[in-house]
């Protein structure tokens, strides 16, 4: 910094004394002194020795880095290391859990769980080994070629020996031989909309678990429903609801019981906790030939359920009862059975009278 600024004050001074000799002569002559050269540099890399101790006669050697560079060129070897990158466990969050079939996805969730063809002796035999409790075999057409297998066990009963909620006691499973389909209830699809605000996940979940592990490749059906619809299910608006249930008869409940069994019309019984009794009975030959029109694949509602309760017989609205079992049902389908549900009340009334 000093050499700069001598050499700045050096031409100055010149320059003043070129100016005042400028006077006596038109020319100006101004002479630069040489500017001073910076100092070279040399950069020195030094030699890096290593030294190689020999295991053998514990000598000690010196080679520079060129020497050791040489000696690998030479050579030609790439060794690689023995060391194995860690395994990545990918931890999923319960919102991304792997979805199976008959678990909600994206707020829906399928009515049924469709699985190859096996006979309606294959079906209850797996049902049976998975610890559920077969109630009835029930052929819905003269060939029997459709059946209905209707299937419960403690814990379903248990969950469903509240006050209206009887009818979350069972499951349904349609063996279709013509079609070669069997067609298997949705445990949280069936237990969310018969027990409301009662609706138990972890026995929805165990249930639907159990099926799945039974009948391997089960896949969802193509009624998918959104979950949080099902408690307020309706065909449409205006149309009755779960709690819209009938009262047929009244009386005491033996009385009542004793009435079915006589009537030649009870396919199969089931007593809950709570002194109500779950019945399924047959409708007449004319009434449940409707499941020709509306799909054989679903028609494991029949025989259709009715509940006995604290002295009163009842039974879930047709209307309802058809639409939730049958959930894309159309209106067109739908007209096809106008007299339906009337005819259903009136074939359970006349077991009862």
């Amino acid at each position: 910094m000093k050499k700069h600024i001598q050499f700045l004050n050096g031409l100055a001074c010149l320059f003043c004394a070129t100016l005042m000799s400028a006077n006596n002569s038109n020319i100006v002559e101004i002479k630069l002194p040489k500017v001073p050269e910076v100092p070279k540099v040399e950069a020195v890399v030094p030699q890096i020795k290593m030294v190689i101790t020999q295991d053998g006669n514990n000598s000690r050697h010196t080679k520079s880095t060129d020497e050791i560079i040489q000696e690998i060129m030479k050579k030609k070897e790439v060794k690689f290391s023995n060391h194995v990158a860690p395994v990545i466990v990918q931890k999923l969050d319960a919102k991304d859990k792997v979805v199976q079939a008959g678990d909600i996805t994206n707020g829906k969730v399928a009515a049924y769980l469709h699985t190859d063809y096996m006979s309606v002796e294959e079906v209850a035999s797996k049902l049976l080994a998975a610890g559920f409790n077969i109630k009835s075999r029930f052929k819905l057409d003269k060939k029997g070629n459709i059946t209905s297998i209707v299937f419960t066990n403690i814990a379903l009963i248990k969950a469903a020996s509240k006050p209206n909620r009887g009818f979350a006691a069972t499951l349904r499973a349609t063996v279709d031989k013509k079609d070669k389909l069997v067609s298997i209830s949705n445990p949280i699809y069936i237990l969310k909309a018969f027990l409301q605000s009662d609706y138990d996940e972890k026995l929805a979940n165990e249930t639907l678990k159990s099926l799945r592990e039974t009948f391997k490749g089960a896949k969802n059906s193509d009624e998918m429903i959104k979950f949080s619809a099902l408690e307020n299910f309706q065909f449409m608006a205006g149309m009755p609801k779960y709690q819209d249930m009938q009262i047929i008869s009244k009386g005491d409940n033996t009385v009542l019981l004793n009435k079915a069994r006589k009537s030649k019309k009870l396919v199969f019984e089931q007593k809950l906790e709570n002194k109500s009794v779950l019945l399924g009975v047959k409708l007449g030959r004319r009434t449940s030939k409707f499941v020709k029109k509306t799909g054989y694949k679903n028609a494991g509602l029949l025989p259709y359920p009715v509940l006995i309760e604290e002295g009163k017989v009842k039974i879930l609205d047709p209307k309802y009862y058809i639409a939730v079992m049958y959930p894309m049902l159309k209106m067109s389908q739908f007209m096809t059975i106008a007299t339906v549900p009337g005819a259903i009340n009136k074939d359970c009334d006349r077991i009862f009278r």
